[in-house]
């Protein structure tokens, strides 16, 4: 896969979690975490508030981006919609 459409899965899953808003958990390289929703981001950095406060984290010392909770899994929202 080439480096554009990495970047565009990367900027595809981002918009999403800012959009909708989602609460999240940074795990940054060094070990620790942090909580909150994404606000922004450009191709360098990501900016997180996280209960009232702003934490811009640099994209190179995060580990992984993962849901800090998910809704449970509705088998409706699975199923085909019929008219």
């Amino acid at each position: 896969m080439d480096k554009t459409a990495q970047q565009n899965i990367q900027d595809a899953f981002l918009n999403t979690l800012r959009r909708e808003k989602l609460t999240i958990s940074i795990s940054l390289m060094s070990g620790s975490s942090i909580n909150g929703r994404l606000k922004s981001f450009d191709k360098f950095s990501v900016l997180l508030d996280s209960n009232g406060r702003e934490f811009l984290v640099f994209k190179h010392a995060i580990a992984t981006v993962s849901f800090a909770s998910r809704k449970p899994f509705s088998e409706s929202e699975n199923q085909p919609k019929t008219s």
